[in-house]
This record gives C-alpha cells, structure tokens and sequence, in this order.
C-alpha cells in the first residue's frame, strides 16, 4: 500500500472516536444536519489533502469542494474554521508563467481566506452599519497599515505586491469578518465549537505521532514537493507532535486554543461526559506538542477561569485531594519522573532552550536598539544575532514580539500590543461587571491571556497568526455584543444603527441564522 493511502487511512480511522464525541457536543448546538457538513467537509478535505500531488492540484480541488458546500451550510464562517488546519500549513509561492515567478505566497489559511472569508466580507461590507469603524478597528488597521508601508523597504515591485495581499489577507480580512459576523451569544458559541471540532482529531492524530514516531503528513510535504528544515524534532527522546501544524509548539496552540474553546462553550448546553472525553483528547494531544509554552498558556486560562468561578476552583479544589492521593498508582513512577522532567522550570529536559532564549532577548535588544522605531530588514545579519544560529542553519526567533520589534519596530510593536491590551481589558470590565451574562467572557480573556502569553514563547509562524487574528475579532465581536446590550431599551426593540439579526440580504441574515519571512519558532 503507498505510503500516503496508509497514511490517510491511520488518520481517517483516528478521526471517527474525534467526531463520535464531537457529535455528542455539537449537535445539541448547531443541529445534526449542520454537524454532518462540518464532517464530511472535514474528511473531503483530508482526503483531497493527501491524494492532491501538488499545492495548486489541492487548492484547485478545495474550491470546488467550497463551493459545493458554501450554499448548504447555515454559516459560512463555520466552514473556514473546519477546514483551516485540514492540510499542511505551509507557504508556496505562486506566479504568472513569463511575468512573476512568485506573486503571492499562498497557504490553507489564505486560501480559504479568499474562497470563503473574502465573499462574506464583501457582503458585510454592504451594509453601512458594518461598515462604521469601531475603537478597537483603528490599531488593527493602523498596525496593517505600518506593515504596509515598510514593505515599501523592499524595493522591488514584485517582492512589494507579494506581501502587502498577505497582510490584509490574514490580519485586516479574517478581523472584519470575525468581528462583524458574529451578533448573539449563541453565534459565539458555535464559532467556538467549530475550532474545538477542528482540533480534535488533529489531537488524536498528534497522541498517535507521538506513540509512533512517525509523522504523518509529512508524505504529503514530500509529494507536494516542498522541504522542512527540521521534519522531525524531539525532546527528551520523544518525537513532537505536529500534525498539519508543521510547528510543535503550532501544534500545541491549536490544541490549548481548542480546550480553551471548549472552556468558554456554557457547560449546559453539552453533556458533561462527552465534554469531558473532549477535553482529555485535546489536553493528550497538547501534551504530545511537548511544547510548555502552550502548556502554560493553557494553565492559564484555566487559572483565569477558575478565579471568575469561585464555586467551580472549589470543586476542582476538592477533587485535587484525592487525585493527588492517588498519583502514585496511576502509573509507573518512571513515567510520571519523566513526565516531571518535561514540565518547565522543574524539570530539566531541553534546559539549553532557556539558555538560548535568555541570550536571544538580551542580543535582541541590542540590535532592536539601532532601529528603534521600523525596525530593520536584515536584522538576522547582526553579528549579535549570528552567534545564535543552531545546528539547522536557523536563528529561532522564539517570541512574537521581539519578532515584529525587530522587522517592524516599537512603533508597530505598540499597535500590536494597544489592541490585544483593549481587547483584554474590555473583557476583563465585562467579567466583573456581567458576572450572570450568557457570553462567557471569563473563558474568553482566559483564552485571550493563555494566546498572548504563548506567542511570547514562540515566533508567529505556520498556524498561530491565523489563529489569534480569527479569536481577536471574535472577542471583539462579543465586545459589541455587551455594549449593544447596554444600550438596549428595556422594550427590546432593535437600537438604531445596530442591525437586527435577520436583516439584509438572505446571504447576510444566514450569518447570524441560529440553524514573509520563514522564521522557525519551536519554542520552549
């Protein structure tokens, strides 16, 4: 049997207990229906993912797939979450033959950015009220903006036109139409279970690499035609999971975001037993990341959920006695010592990863310090920088923010850090005040700390920008909501300029229907 049908088959058979008990969790959310689409656009996908011999064979068969289900489905949305990390997030560039040798570089994100987010944003973009620039819009587009502007560094026109599209593609773009599309409660909470159905058999494909060592999208890397620096990476002896993550520690992000997803989603409205089997294969295959950057990021958001329910860390509290208790007979104390050794700053496994991080912030500083304000363009040629090149050839640029500090400066390091800081504010105001509110804001500034905490451990590479741009415009969406509601009359009449939830178009009112530079960021 060709090794890529093999592989399809392990992950088509892992992916069956991952929606038995997705199933059990969304159905009662966005109906049996609906849930069947999601699936069986998930396995299409997959399955074009590993039978596609190039890039531009499985992007050409994803848009007809697209547009096949685009119609059926309630909300499109949907759809871009479930297929997002469907296939290998890597960049190919993409030409004109005889004009451009690399036009664009494009991935499974961007594509299904233009296939799906671009058309919804086009509709939204129709209505006036949609179109009225919010507080928390202005850093986001003044941070694209900058991003823009310094691209002009480049020189060329062809390197110029290739990644300005990219940055309106995935930070302008998936913003809007996160922040837009989402108008009640119960459209949050379906968005939310969308990446908890998309992460999790790509949790149990992670537990499987890790247990076999052995990658298994990495035969579609190699019929696609394109290389990795480091296809296989370990830690302590056991290999990192990565699925079509590429990245362990992007890897691992998926599986905290997803958990943390299913935090946010109210407990009511699921059984109790299948959100419990849902949690333990998402935490496995954070686990099998072996990446402590998201394991942090997801300590976290549990810490933030449980200090905004008091009663609930009381629950947990007690149940800790007993466990405790009992740890010793759970399993082998060799297997609990190493799992020990893992954990960061008490074990002692990869300890050189703290070194070299503690020597990248203190050369990054230097070199940040010579272009203060836009950053620099060949800030990998520093001498200060060169001495951390590892064995791959690489300087591993393990934290988002001294990332963009030294390509694009402090200047648009502050708009970065301005907006994700108001979103985190503006749902910090609302956990205190909105305490008995349907949206669950305590999860989402749990889920909004454990991302801006773990993008500090790693660079904003393969997944993780996908990732946060869709979850900020989705917290900001639940902003709008709150601030809606507060203006609301007692009666419940609609607000002027705020839309009602089935005006528009047909297109519009099925949005809210209840039916450029690789750099390699494993991180800590």
């Amino acid at each position: 049997m060709p090794e890529h049908i093999r592989a399809l088959a392990y992950v088509l058979i892992l992916a069956i207990p991952a929606f038995f008990v997705a199933a059990r969790l969304a159905v009662p959310l966005v109906g049996a229906r609906e849930f069947s689409l999601w699936r069986n656009a998930w396995i299409a996908a997959t399955g074009l993912t590993f039978l596609s011999t190039s890039f531009l064979m499985f992007v050409a068969l994803l848009a007809l797939l697209i547009v096949f289900l685009r119609k059926k489905l309630c909300q499109p949305l949907h759809l871009y979450i479930i297929l997002m990390f469907t296939a290998p997030c890597l960049g190919v560039g993409v030409g004109i033959p005889g004009l451009f040798n690399r036009l664009i570089d494009l991935n499974p994100p961007r594509v299904l950015a233009l296939l799906i987010l671009l058309p919804m944003a086009v509709t939204l973009w129709a209505q006036p009220e949609m179109r009225r620039l919010r507080k928390l819009d202005i850093s986001v587009v003044a941070f694209c903006a900058m991003l823009s502007l310094l691209a002009f560094r480049h020189g060329d026109f062809n390197s110029i036109f290739r990644v300005i599209p990219g940055y309106w593609l995935d930070i302008v773009l998936s913003y809007f139409v996160f922040s837009r599309a989402v108008r009640t409660s119960d459209d949050l909470d379906r968005c939310l279970m969308a990446f908890v159905v998309a992460a999790l058999p790509l949790a149990l494909v992670g537990i499987f690499e890790y247990l076999r060592d052995w990658r298994i999208y990495f035969v579609v890397i190699l019929r696609w035609d394109l290389t990795l620096i480091s296809p296989y990476v370990f830690r302590d002896g056991s290999l990192r999971a990565a699925a079509t993550a590429i990245e362990p520690i992007a890897f691992g992000f998926l599986c905290m975001v997803g958990a943390a997803a299913l935090l946010a989603i109210r407990s009511g409205r699921v059984g109790l037993i299948w959100w419990w089997l849902a949690m333990v294969m998402l935490v496995g295959g954070l686990f099998a990341s072996l990446s402590r950057g998201p394991w942090l990021g997801f300590a976290l958001c549990v810490v933030i959920v449980l200090l905004a329910r008091p009663r609930l860390a009381l629950a947990l509290s007690l149940m800790a006695v007993p466990t405790a208790a009992l740890m010793p007979y759970l399993g082998p104390m060799a297997t609990i010592d190493r799992f020990i050794n893992l954990l960061p700053f008490i074990g002692h496994a990869d300890e050189g990863s703290e070194a070299y991080r503690s020597q990248l912030l203190e050369s990054s500083w230097t070199v940040i310090g010579r272009n203060p304000w836009f950053g620099s363009m060949d800030f990998l040629s520093a001498p200060e920088l060169q001495v951390l090149i590892q064995g791959q050839g690489i300087i591993d640029i393990v934290n988002s923010y001294i990332q963009i500090a030294l390509e694009y400066g402090l200047l648009s390091l502050s708009l970065f850090v301005v907006f994700f800081v108001a979103i985190v504010a503006s749902l910090a105001r609302l956990t205190l005040v909105n305490t008995q509110a349907k949206t669950p804001y305590h999860a989402l500034l749990g889920l909004m700390l454990g991302i801006l905490f773990t993008i500090g451990t790693t660079s904003s590479v393969s997944i993780i920008p996908h990732i946060y741009w869709a979850l900020s415009g989705l917290s900001v969406a639940a902003v709008a909501m709150a601030r809606a509601q507060a203006r609301s009359p007692a009666s419940g009449m609609a607000i002027k300029g705020q839309p009602e939830i089935n005006s528009g178009p047909p297109e519009v009112a099925a949005l809210a229907s209840a039916a450029p530079m690789r750099v390699l960021g494993r991180g800590i």
